[in-house]
């Protein structure tokens, strides 16, 4: 037998006041006392009472939850992805928003997901945590009629075609930029980098920034010296790309630095380095990207670029609220900006210089 759950009509019997009172007392209505709504909320709370959202929705015409968009769940091991959805989440939360996960698998599925959620009363609008940009998902996005923003993304190129498209995110290619120039000027000239396979906007970004930094400083960059690794597995990768550069080079040809596209990659490398005996930075001076909580933990501690990823989710959610309380936000794509953080695994020689225009749009 069924046991029912309990209703607004039951608390309010067990509190002797009408139902409208405690609807309010749970909605925290500022016509209702504070001791009246502790009451309320503490009856809820013993009697096990769970609100109905689509109805309250209906009733109120006030949608209390936001779709996070993302291809699949794995992403958000992705960089600082998850650091930005517990930051979007906080945020919305302290405004009644909760955050629903969504997965459309792959790009073309998106406008499909879209409906479906969408059809949903309680939706407030669409948040896309992804690190997969596509064409074809930003002209999604610019042509969306509700509120939608994308979150750890930002155009830093391509300006044109972000036209009309909400973000939030931070500098890839400054970064990445600014790290390789740091080698370069600590006198190095034969640079390595252990970088992703193509696709990942962020990971394309480093990848971009430290080829034309490398032009730009007129070194030539040697194949062999550039590794490919898995951004999701990347302790795993870094550690495995350090032998495949060994075997690819002799002593006299290695690379004395390696740019890495994220710290979990220079983590691996760090590890696979110490194992061959190979020395950190005397032998090969190490950077990374991201300043992942371990990374002043690594032996040695890992010189690497900035991802604020809590301030990144905290801008896409207050872009959100903006654009759902019918607001034209003042800046339709914020950026946090980028810092070198000199530790162990480099040689502090040279003083960072940091250039706001790089590759050229």
């Amino acid at each position: 037998m069924s046991i029912r759950k309990p209703r607004l009509q039951d608390i309010a019997k067990k509190l002797n006041i009408s139902a409208a009172s405690v609807s309010r007392a749970l909605a925290d209505n500022p016509r209702i006392s504070e001791a009246l709504r502790k009451r309320v909320h503490a009856a809820a709370a013993e009697m096990g009472y769970v609100p109905n959202t689509a109805a309250r929705a209906l009733r109120t015409g006030k949608p209390d939850m936001a779709a996070l968009m993302v291809p699949n769940l794995a992403v958000l091991r992705m960089g600082k992805n998850l650091e930005v959805l517990q930051a979007i989440d906080e945020e919305l939360g302290q405004h009644g928003i909760r955050l629903l996960v969504a997965s459309y698998h792959q790009p073309s599925l998106v406008p499909a997901t879209m409906r479906k959620v969408l059809a949903d009363p309680r939706l407030a609008g669409l948040l896309f945590v992804t690190n997969y940009i596509t064409e074809p998902l930003i002209e999604i996005l610019r042509k969306s009629t509700c509120p939608t923003v994308l979150a750890n993304a930002y155009p830093e190129r391509s300006w044109e075609k972000w036209k009309g498209v909400y973000a939030s995110g931070s500098e890839n290619l400054v970064g990445s930029e600014m790290a390789t120039r740091y080698l370069i000027q600590n006198g190095h000239t034969r640079i390595g980098a252990f970088v992703c396979e193509p696709g990942l906007r962020d990971a394309d970004l480093r990848e971009e920034g430290f080829s034309y930094a490398m032009s730009q400083a007129e070194i030539e960059v040697d194949p062999r010296h550039i590794v490919r690794c898995d951004f999701l597995r990347g302790v795993e990768t870094g550690y495995r790309a350090v032998s495949r550069l060994l075997t690819a080079t002799g002593p006299k040809q290695r690379p004395t630095a390696i740019f890495c596209s994220s710290d979990e990659i220079a983590a691996g490398a760090l590890s696979g380095l110490a194992e061959v005996g190979i020395r950190v930075p005397e032998d090969i001076e190490v950077i990374g990207f991201g300043n992942h909580p371990l990374a002043i933990a690594l032996a040695p501690s890992l010189t690497t670029i900035t991802h604020d990823g809590e301030a990144v989710g905290r801008g896409a959610a207050r872009l959100f609220l903006e654009i759902v309380e019918g607001r034209e936000p003042a800046e339709t794509q914020l950026l946090q900006p980028a810092e070198l953080i000199i530790r162990k695994s480099t040689l502090p020689h040279a003083v960072p210089v940091r250039k706001k225009n790089v590759a050229p749009v």
